[in-house]
């Protein structure tokens, strides 16, 4: 049953931690935020890393980095803790396996701390400060201990974050933008009319992600601006504000048409680059579909579950925009900006039940108690039903109207 044990109002919840398990059985493995930092690192060209941690932990990290050479020279090396060492630390031994690393030709490394060196408060800081100056290789690190980090969204963005100590000052060139998020490849029409834009009016853009190289990011604070498209590159463009003085604007999580229309309207005036009907199109048949989505849906009740990458901000727009009224949310992640669109519905009155699913059969017997009019997410066993949206993952960066519109479009799909 869905009740107080299992769930909590979305007022009650402060951080990832308060979020409530919907079922007493966690998978700790799928959960393990090692797992994501694990998973970009291979993916970052030039990036080495060092993980420290207990046997468990490099087994499982070798599932994501199954080689300890990269294929453009990195190093991914293992350092596990002994039994003298989980009580009295691993300072040395972690200053001697960098100094190897520096010696092997690692040129910029990331050291991943897991549970036992988070948990008895090993100070890597305070390593990398001593040995800087003695190695060539830049060091950062991130602190993932489970323990802390109840879910494996805060793997990755706390990897991306801890990149910006990588960073070199440099002056800012007024044509560059920085992409946060995404990479060329995997741009589509949701992004090519913004992107598009910016280029034909000679802008240079760096786009900078898991699959980009380590120079693309040490290079990253001489841009103009950053373009955030990704809620797991937020906080990194947060610390690039704060560090090098570079101004972000984030896309990722607007939804609504005016929101949607103010960022555009930022990023145009701040370049001094004319709207001429650009995104009138594009813009006129979201407004369409979300005229035929309130027609459709108003006043009905939905229900978020997994494999949708941001649920606050989605229901924030069906809400205020759509008039649907949530029964319950699934969070994986509580993003530090998930404030701002609590604070939003708030003001509404809205307070949904929220909690973590992380046992996907256990969500078809949350949709057969609720019996919501939309069901958003991976639903086993309901994913072919009528007014059972789906999978949502694949919107994850893409911005726009256009992702709106194909939000919206799905929607309407699964309910006429």
């Amino acid at each position: 049953m869905i009740n107080a044990i299992n769930s909590k109002r979305l007022s009650k919840i402060k951080n990832s931690a308060s979020i409530p398990f919907a079922s007493p059985a966690v998978s700790p493995g799928v959960h393990c935020p090692m797992r994501m930092a694990s998973a970009i690192v291979e993916d970052i060209k030039g990036l080495s890393s060092l993980l420290v941690g207990m046997p468990e932990c490099a087994n499982h990290s070798r599932l994501f980095t199954p080689n300890p050479e990269g294929e453009h020279g990195e190093l991914h090396w293992m350092y596990v803790l002994d039994s003298r060492e989980v009580i009295f630390g691993c300072r040395d031994g972690v200053i001697d396996a960098l100094k190897k690393m520096d010696k092997a030709g690692a040129k910029s490394i990331l050291l991943i701390a897991t549970c036992i060196p988070d948990l008895i408060g090993e100070d890597f800081e305070g390593v990398i400060h001593e040995i800087q100056a003695e190695i060539s290789a830049k060091v950062t690190f991130t602190m993932l201990g489970q323990f802390k980090n109840i879910s494996y969204p805060s793997g990755a963005w706390k990897t991306m974050e801890s990149l910006a100590r990588l960073m070199k000052p440099q002056p800012a060139k007024a044509n560059c933008i920085n992409i946060l998020g995404d990479l060329p490849e995997k741009v589509n029409d949701s992004n090519s009319f913004l992107y598009t834009l910016l280029e034909k009016h000679g802008f240079k853009l760096r786009f900078l992600a898991p699959g980009a190289e380590i120079e693309d990011f040490i290079n990253a604070p001489d841009a103009t601006i950053n373009l955030v498209v990704s809620p797991y590159t937020h906080a990194l463009a947060v610390k690039m504000k704060e560090i090098f003085k570079v101004p972000f604007i984030s896309l990722h999580h607007r939804y609504s048409i005016d929101e949607i229309d103010k960022a555009f309207l930022e990023i145009m005036t701040k370049f001094g680059i004319p709207l001429n009907n650009e995104f009138r199109q594009i813009r006129l048949e979201t407004i369409k579909l979300q005229e035929e989505a309130r027609r459709l849906l108003a006043n009905q009740n939905f229900l978020i579950t997994t494999r949708v990458d941001l649920p606050l901000p989605l229901t924030k727009f069906l809400v205020k925009s759509i008039n649907m009224n949530p029964s319950l949310i699934h969070l994986e992640e509580y993003y530090p900006e998930d404030d701002i669109h609590y604070k939003e519905l708030k003001k509404i009155g809205c307070d949904p039940l929220v909690c973590r699913i992380v046992n996907e059969r256990n969500a078809k017997s949350l949709v057969e108690e609720l019996k919501p009019d939309l069901c958003i997410g991976h639903i086993p066993g309901l994913d072919k039903a009528k007014s059972v949206v789906g999978n949502m993952f694949d919107f994850y960066g893409q911005v726009g109207y256009e992702r709106t519109k194909r939000v919206l479009e799905r929607i309407i799909k699964s309910v006429i």
